[in-house]
């Protein structure tokens, strides 16, 4: 496994360590690009490909290596989309929930900084991290998740600012994030 891939298999399994999710959502702007990267380098070098490397080089990578090490034959998902990649992850682990009331979904966001070539094309800085959620309706604790006003981008990666915000006691927490303005609210009591 790639560094990026034991990130988020390690971060996925301390958090359905006491339960098991009933739909899993690795999101990763950037998937294993240092790992295609080498790739690239091998070919360009005229040198024999890793089947093994070939192999994990897909953006779902570490979803495949979560279902096999926990042999699990649920439903999984693997997206990317910009820098607001983890808010699309929320939002696909919400539209599973309201569709399967009682149910689990496990929700991983990952990411590490871009190889050095690709460095004047990021847009935002680049920072390793790795975090699960399990999500369901006590889990999330009435956490929402709704589009709101874009405002000033914000270059951060987002999966770590909203997890400091769900530790804080603010009600709400807006974003922008890739040109699109979120907000997570707490459910009012």
């Amino acid at each position: 496994m790639s560094t990026l891939s034991k990130m988020a298999v390690q971060v996925a399994l301390e958090a359905t360590a006491a339960q098991r999710a009933d739909f899993l959502v690795f999101c990763s702007q950037h998937g294993e690009l240092n790992r295609t990267r080498e790739l690239l380098t091998a070919i360009v070098g005229r040198t024999e490909l890793s089947p093994a490397s070939f192999s994990q080089s897909v953006h779902n990578a570490a979803v495949g290596l979560y279902s096999i090490i926990t042999e699990s034959r649920v439903p999984a998902t693997s997206l990317a989309a910009g820098a607001g990649t983890f808010a699309y992850g929320w939002i696909e682990a919400e539209a599973f929930l309201a569709a399967n009331s009682g149910r689990r979904a496990l929700l991983v966001s990952y990411d590490e900084p871009v190889p050095d070539e690709y460095r004047s094309f990021a847009t935002h800085d680049q920072r390793a991290h790795a975090q699960a959620l399990v999500l369901g309706v006590a889990a999330t604790g009435g956490l929402t998740l709704a589009s709101s006003g874009a405002g000033d981008e914000e270059r951060r990666p987002l999966a770590p600012l909203v997890l400091a915000w769900a530790l804080s006691a603010r009600p709400d927490f807006a974003v922008t994030a890739g040109g699109q303005g979120w907000v997570w609210r707490r459910a009012r009591s």
